[in-house]
């Protein structure tokens, strides 16, 4: 065999052998993905490219197409390796060893473990690094830094993409009204929701638990809550009161919610894990008026009495209604009730069923009410009328008015309107035009004959 065909043959196997290489290392890198996600799958990213929380652990979860005996992760600042001194700021190495005494290794030697290697954890095709870097960033609000992670496998690289390295940062949002309104009757039990949400939202990259403390509050249910708040997640937060048969009065409940950051997630470096405190949260004030519909409640200063009463009401001249009162709370209670007699006048009074007369004196008590019923007759129209009840209680008066605007007469209302035809005049038309026919129908045969 001549030289030349020699160097052919070594050209081409040299050829060959390249080829094999390129291409195995192109179908190797092409089957492999990666993901990074923190202990509990949280993913994030910034300008499309994974997101690595420095500080906290993450899991770096490699897949691929066939099993592997070795990968070495590699994480360095930049696009290439430090040339110079290699240290937290800039590289971190770990690796998989299958038949190694210790599988699992930080390669590092920063005298900390930057690997969990008991989460670690591989299956047929994925093998998941448990590991994170120091937070060695200045102390500078949305601040990160881009970096590069590659895999390798036997010394070939068969994975490598541009990553975002991202200070720890923390803040939950609010946005809530300064109070939420729930209307309740007294004396019953009933789920009464509340005619606000709020929202909370966790604004930065590490999930927060964010938990009520229902023992402390039984009579209060909030949706949506005892739960990790992922970053950037925002949810709406529904209140529902559980009335307890509550007296009439106005109930006011602030509550506190409590957060915290998981403290699992931080690597234990430089008392990391005391830079994310508990904390509360304040959210709205629950304001509970346990009342009647469309009655002001008020709950009189220096007694033990709650009064009820409506502040306005429309009725038509010559119109005679009933108005209720409501007298609750513990205590001797004396009532005054009078009409200004000439736009409007107080015919009756009772006390609950029982006719009575102004003043009426009782004892009030907790878990009842006393019902207090006017009847009223409006008398000019186009004037306003007068109400007036006067409370006293523990030598303290309070006095209160209703006032009722008063309309047309209901007469004059319904010519306005137009009265419609009552089902017994149409009878009565149909039967008159009966007879009518009959009649000349009678005629008109006699007359033929």
């Amino acid at each position: 065999m001549g030289t030349q065909k020699k160097h052919q043959i070594i050209a081409f196997f040299l050829l060959a052998f390249y080829v094999f290489t390129v291409v195995a290392t192109v179908s190797a890198a092409d089957n492999a993905t990666l993901t990074i996600s923190m202990l509990d799958g949280e993913q994030q990213t910034r300008f499309h490219q994974p997101v690595l929380v420095a500080g906290i652990w993450h899991y770096v979860n490699i897949s691929v197409d066939q099993s592997m005996d070795e990968l070495i992760v590699r994480f360095y600042k930049g696009t290439t390796p430090a040339m110079g001194s290699k240290n937290e700021s800039n590289y971190y190495e770990w690796s998989y060893e299958k038949n190694s005494a210790t599988v699992w290794n930080d390669r590092n030697g920063y005298g900390i473990s930057y690997m969990q290697q008991d989460l670690c954890k591989n299956t047929i095709m994925m093998y998941s690094f448990c590991i994170g870097i120091k937070d060695t960033m200045p102390n500078i609000i949305e601040y990160y830094e881009n970096w590069t992670v590659g895999v390798s496998s036997d010394g070939t690289s068969i994975y490598s993409e541009s990553i975002v390295i991202e200070k720890p940062r923390t803040g939950v949002s609010l946005s809530k009204p300064s109070s939420i309104i729930f209307h309740v009757d007294p004396f019953t039990l009933i789920d009464a929701p509340g005619d606000n949400s709020f929202k909370i939202g966790n604004k930065g990259n590490i999930p927060v638990f964010i938990y009520f403390d229902s023992e402390r509050y039984p009579d209060v249910e909030i949706t949506n809550l005892n739960k990790n708040f992922l970053p950037n997640e925002t949810t709406a937060q529904t209140v529902i009161v559980h009335s307890q048969r509550w007296p009439p009065g106005v109930k006011r409940i602030d509550i506190q919610l409590n957060a915290s950051y998981p403290q699992s997630y931080f690597i234990d470096t430089n008392a990391t894990v005391s830079l994310y405190p508990s904390f509360v949260i304040d959210v709205p004030q629950l304001v509970i008026y346990v009342g009647h519909s469309n009655y002001r409640i008020d709950e009189i200063q220096g007694t033990a009495i709650t009064f009820q009463f409506l502040e306005k009401l429309t009725m038509y001249e010559g119109e005679i209604r009933d108005i209720n009162a409501y007298v609750s709370g513990n205590g001797a209670v004396t009532v005054e009730i009078w009409a200004d007699e000439q736009n409007i006048s107080a015919l009756k009074i009772y006390d609950g069923t029982t006719e009575t007369h102004s003043p009426l004196s009782f004892t009030s008590t907790n878990t009842s009410e006393r019902i207090i019923v006017v009847t009223v007759k409006a008398l000019g129209e186009g004037k306003t009328g007068i109400l007036t009840y006067r409370i006293i209680s523990d030598g303290i008066p309070k006095s209160y008015t209703t006032q009722i605007s008063i309309g047309p007469p209901q007469s004059q209302n319904k010519e306005t309107t137009g009265s419609p035809v009552s089902i017994m005049q149409i009878i009565v038309a149909v039967i008159v035009l009966l007879v009518v026919v009959y009649i000349i129908v009678s005629y008109v045969r006699n007359r033929k004959k």
